[in-house]
């Protein structure tokens, strides 16, 4: 077991403590590791999902609802993949039948799935109950961004490995636009982040841009 996944299946045994069906919580944690740990997995993986509980820690006390907020960095890249446009309504689809397994609260299980949703467009919607925490889960998902010049480096060399179906001419165009529209956007929503990560986030963004 990798640090990565031990790390995350910790996460996964406090989140699910609550249930003492320890073998649909075995099998449920088995299709986890198994959908995560995916060949064409480089950047979407336990890795990711580790570095987000690892954010999710530090900023823990800013966090109102903390089973919402567990579940949907568990399962919100469950499914990950580049030929399909509705991965986010996929992976809220199998939260919701995991989740459904475990019995857990019919209210966290359909915060869980908005939040996942939220992921496609990096939105919060309007008079969302726990817009707060919806912030901040959209602002780990996209922390990398803000990392170190090797750290943003080997994610974009990540991301490039997950797109090789295309060649390098499509590619880049692609990623130069969807670099250009988050540059385009405010990137961040609490300012936490915008503070903390806003200006290296886009000085990163800005080379990947001129090395395509």
């Amino acid at each position: 077991m990798s640090t990565a996944e031990e790390f995350v299946k910790g996460k996964w045994e406090k989140l699910t403590a609550f249930s003492n069906k320890k073998e649909i919580k075995d099998y449920l944690w088995n299709e986890l590791v198994y959908r995560y740990s995916g060949p064409h997995r480089f950047y979407h993986n336990l890795n990711h999902v580790a570095y987000i509980f690892s954010l999710c820690d530090t900023y823990l006390e800013h966090i109102q609802n903390k089973a919402v907020v567990g579940f949907a960095i568990l399962y919100h890249d469950v499914v990950y993949d580049t030929f399909r446009g509705d991965n986010e309504e996929q992976s809220a689809m199998i939260a919701e039948t995991h989740l459904q397994k475990l019995k857990l609260n019919p209210t966290i299980i359909a915060h869980v799935k908005d939040f996942i949703f939220a992921t496609k467009q990096h939105l919060i919607p309007e008079n969302f109950i726990l817009k707060d925490d919806l912030a901040l889960f959209l602002d780990f998902d996209l922390a990398i961004l803000g990392e170190d010049n090797e750290t943003y480096k080997l994610y974009s060399q990540q991301i490039r490995q997950e797109y090789l179906k295309f060649s390098d001419e499509l590619y880049n165009r692609g990623r130069k636009e969807a670099l250009q529209k988050m540059m385009d956007s405010s990137l961040f929503h609490t300012e936490l982040f915008k503070n903390a990560k806003g200006e290296k986030a886009k000085a990163n963004m800005l080379l990947e841009i001129a090395s395509l």
